[in-house]
């Protein structure tokens, strides 16, 4: 009777495991019921062509030929070694069909492009409604005035994933080591709500605003204040008043604090409102116990109505590096080794058009190998990898898209300049986030674009727990407070910088030797991979 009661217990073990479902956000957000805020996935169904095609923005187009996709897409299956250039490159197109129901008359409409690899244009009925230059940040799009009620409407995405050196990361592919791939190859969101609403950080291009933006300060076992700022934009053809309110809530559903402020907000107008929360005995996150709150957001009108709202899951922490002190988490120093890993966002056949589950899986594995610091290489990578991170308990360092590669003609840099900010507005409310890592990975850039990246993420983060790093040996590496360097750099240090290593070991004499220290295949054989266990077994 014994074995048979253990016997059921590991199977309800194992089913609890396999019936688990991770969590994901949903742009930026999680979904609150009855705020008059859905949000609706459009990765279904849509008509896809390799190429250029003339007119194919136009609603009228006859598509019925293409093939039907769906989205995460990365254009095509590749062999599970993708590094040769084998990929496509040039121009695509992708067209969804759909009537949108009559429920979401009077709502705000907005398309919310998670990623689309290279440059981009998006055409709602024909008319161009936004282009993108970059990869890896949303593109997000208001199509309130675009669409047609009771008939059919179009959306059309032009994207083209070729070498163009106006854009990071700019270096021809010929000449890197892994692959772009292309493609709309992460979600598509449509999310409706109303007239008076929480805007979107990545739309509204405000400096340290736009959404909601969560810090924390005055971090301790025994309390911690919460900082909060809100955008709010008011798109009715009369005033609102109103108030916002927050509230915090642990993860048995009890509200631990609260915060509520008046709004009022001109017709056609927008504003930001800054309020605070303190919290008594936080459970405060870190990587062994990961602790996430729900923090729901609601906006209320003059008689009590709740006209938008929804839901963040938020980590209280704070984080510090003191020179020669090394990192201190909560107040406190870490104590132990911080032992992390590059990650790529690409996975065999698919490419880059990775599902949202397969994210966290890598997330998990890297989680149960006992890494605690993921570096992002190079550049911010899904949302879902980032919930997952929050959710297990794992560092990131969040990078900059761009690797090797220089351009001086300005637009370059402007535009990596609007990348900074951009991934800084998407990732700032992640309690995953360990470090900003603005610069160009491997770079020869002028000395002023460091101090003025620096300066940028500091900009868009004017709160404590903000840091970056830059390699020791770059160009304008005296303006981080923590910075990249070997091991055997130590008689080097400064005792005001905190050192890391991000890519210990990751070196070649050519790209194909078999007695190579590290990069080592498993089809080379047992010899090499010896060679790179030694190596690697050996820090100094």
């Amino acid at each position: 009777m014994k074995r048979i009661l253990v016997n059921l217990m590991c199977l309800c073990l194992v089913f609890m495991a396999y019936a688990y479902e991770p969590e994901f956000s949903t742009a930026g957000f999680f979904r609150l019921p009855d705020t008059g805020r859905d949000v609706y996935s459009m990765n279904p169904a849509w008509r896809f062509h390799k190429g250029s095609a003339v007119g194919a923005e136009a609603k009228e187009f006859n598509d019925k030929a293409w093939q039907v996709v769906s989205l995460p897409n990365g254009i095509e299956y590749l062999p599970t070694e993708a590094s040769g250039c084998i990929n496509y490159q040039g121009e695509v197109w992708y067209r969804k069909h759909f009537t949108p129901a009559d429920a979401l008359k009077g709502k705000k409409l907005f398309l919310h492009f998670e990623a689309i690899m290279g440059k981009s244009r998006i055409y709602v009925n024909g008319k161009l409604l936004a282009e993108h230059f970059g990869g890896y940040l949303p593109v997000s799009v208001d199509v309130t005035n675009a669409l047609n009620w009771g008939e059919d409407n179009v959306i059309a995405v032009w994207a083209d994933n070729s070498d163009d050196p106006t854009y990071a990361p700019g270096k021809p592919q010929d000449v890197l080591d892994y692959t772009y791939f292309g493609g709309i190859y992460r979600d598509c969101w449509l999310i409706a709500h109303n007239p008076v609403f929480i805007t979107d950080p990545n739309y509204e291009n405000e400096t340290a605003g736009g959404g909601l933006f969560v810090a924390f300060d005055n971090v301790s076992e025994q309390s911690a204040d919460i900082l909060l700022k809100a955008h709010i934009r008011n798109d009715n053809a009369r005033n609102f008043a109103g108030n916002i309110a927050y509230s915090l809530v642990d993860r048995d559903g009890k509200e631990v604090a609260s915060s509520d402020m008046k709004l009022s907000i001109r017709k056609g107008t927008a504003i930001s409102r800054n309020g605070k929360m303190k919290v008594e005995q936080p459970h405060l996150w870190t990587p062994s116990s990961p602790y996430l709150y729900n923090l729901y957001i609601r906006i209320y009108d003059k008689n009590g109505n709740i006209v938008d709202g929804y839901r963040r899951r938020i980590g209280i922490r704070s984080i510090e590096f003191k020179g020669k002190d090394g990192f201190w988490l909560n107040g406190k120093p870490y104590g132990k080794p911080l032992i992390g890993a590059n990650r790529h966002q690409d996975f065999a056949v698919v490419g880059n058009a990775v599902a949202n589950s397969i994210h966290w899986r890598d997330a998990k594995k890297l989680k149960d190998l006992g890494l605690e610091v993921i570096r992002n290489a190079h550049c911010p990578q899904d949302p879902a990898f980032m919930d997952a991170c929050d959710e297990l308990g794992l560092f990131v360092i969040v990078n900059t898209p761009g690797w090797q590669f220089w351009n001086d003609e300005p637009i370059f840099a402007e535009r990596v300049y609007n990348d900074i900010r951009n991934l800084v507005r998407r990732d700032r409310n992640h309690p995953c986030v360990w470090l900003w890592e603005p610069i160009l990975n491997e770079t020869w850039y002028p000395e002023d674009f460091a101090g003025h990246v620096k300066g940028l993420v500091d900009e868009e983060y004017p709160y404590p727990s903000c840091y970056s790093g830059c390699d020791t040996q770059a160009k304008g590496a005296q303006y981080f407070p923590v910075q990249f360097c070997h091991p055997m750099e130590v008689s080097k240090r400064d005792p005001k910088i905190t050192y890391f290593t991000r890519e210990w070991g990751d070196n070649v004499d050519n790209w194909s030797s078999h007695n190579s220290p590290s990069r080592t295949a498993r089809n080379w054989g047992e010899q090499p991979m010896l060679i790179q266990a030694t190596h690697y077994a050996s820090p100094y």
